[in-house]
């Protein structure tokens, strides 16, 4: 019977972690970028684009289990953290096989993170659109996340990418700046 039990809560929690809203490898939804920067340097990276104010920043290489990725922090105008983004090396269209491969396997890491429903679109090599993001899975079950994988064409060259977006902080209003006053009236002539 303790056993029963404990594989229920055992599923339950695995439930509960695979529908969190928190963010990327412990690195929470909403909190800014200094801390983002600290938090990816704790996990042993050297992020890039942290010093230009760059909208992002950028671990170059992370191995999503066997698949090496870059992945991508985005910003919103209020500099919380708000989605990321996990994205293969760019291929040459005669390794169009291994991007659909890596699309595959990036997309049941999401499933395993995620859950299993999800709406899935049949992408052939003809339906590949440039510039834009072809989708091919999209988690539904997730009231605050917007979740998908696909495959990008651009310039001559094709990705996958997996993206997750945190509604609430994407479309955070822009903090009021203090007013700057002008003391000239104030001062003695």
């Amino acid at each position: 019977m303790k056993k029963i039990v404990f594989i229920i809560f055992a599923l339950f929690t695995a439930q509960i972690w695979a529908q969190s809203p928190t963010g990327f490898a412990g690195i929470n939804f909403g909190i800014d970028r200094e801390h983002v920067i600290e938090e990816i340097m704790k996990l042993g990276y050297d992020p890039l684009g942290s010093s230009d104010g760059a909208d992002r920043v950028v671990i170059p290489v992370y191995m999503m289990d066997e698949l090496p990725v870059q992945v991508d922090f985005l910003f919103n105008k209020n500099d919380h953290f708000y989605a990321f983004e996990v994205r293969t090396g760019r291929m040459e269209v005669d390794r169009l096989p291994k991007v659909f491969e890596a699309l595959d396997y990036m997309s049941d890491k999401f499933s395993d993170r995620y859950g299993k429903k999800v709406r899935t679109t049949e992408l052939q090599e003809a339906d590949i659109k440039p510039s834009v993001h072809n989708l091919y899975k999209q988690w539904t079950n997730h009231k605050t996340l917007n979740i998908y994988t696909a495959i990008i064409y651009k310039d001559g060259r094709y990705y996958t990418v997996g993206s997750v977006t945190n509604r609430k902080f994407a479309k955070e209003p822009a903090a009021k700046k203090a007013k700057k006053h002008d003391f000239s009236d104030m001062m003695p002539n």
